[in-house]
């Protein structure tokens, strides 16, 4: 478990759920600002929402709250939950 002691900063989530996007639902990088909104701004789509989710929990080994995620509209507060959950892991 020694990579799981790690610690990991906002930019590497925030790098990591960019590159996540561009790849699921080609979201090109410079769209994906801490303000974009996920259905507005960003136009993803519901399914590859969860295919984001799915692949976050596999990246960080942790389990996200579906129902949190989806009230999560914002690229930023996306980016804020998922680096909670990732410092709140058991180790």
């Amino acid at each position: 478990m020694g990579s799981t002691d790690v610690e990991v900063s906002r930019d590497q989530v925030r790098e990591l759920l960019s590159g996540l996007m561009h790849e699921i639902a080609g979201i090109s990088p410079e769209k994906i600002t801490e303000d974009a909104t996920v259905e507005n701004e960003l136009r993803m789509e519901s399914v590859a929402f969860v295919e984001l989710q799915v692949a976050i929990e596999e990246a960080y080994d942790i389990e996200l709250d579906p129902i949190e995620v989806v009230e999560l509209n914002r690229f930023g507060a996306i980016v804020d939950y998922v680096l909670s959950c990732v410092r709140d892991r058991p180790s």
